[in-house]
């Protein structure tokens, strides 16, 4: 059975959740230069297989040290929330 593979990119910035990268099927990926200023990027991979069980997992890599900023950040703006 074919299986879909989409996955967005959100980056955690000063000014909120900023979009970044993504591929939604069945185009081809959108490559998307990050932001200076983000602290965290998120990127949630969905697969699901038609008529079958779907996986969604998201990574999270820190881009600052700054991990009391990153909670401050997150607590302001929340979680973020993706299209797919």
């Amino acid at each position: 059975m074919p299986n879909n593979e989409e996955w967005e990119e959100l980056h955690l910035t000063p000014a909120g959740w900023i979009a970044g990268s993504y591929r939604h099927t069945p185009w081809q990926p959108v490559a998307v230069t990050p932001p200076d200023a983000a602290v965290l990027t998120v990127r949630r991979h969905v697969t699901a297989t038609y008529g079958g069980p779907s996986r969604a997992i998201e990574d999270r890599t820190p881009q600052t040290q700054d991990m009391a900023l990153i909670e401050s950040l997150l607590t302001r703006y929340g979680s973020p929330e993706f299209g797919i």
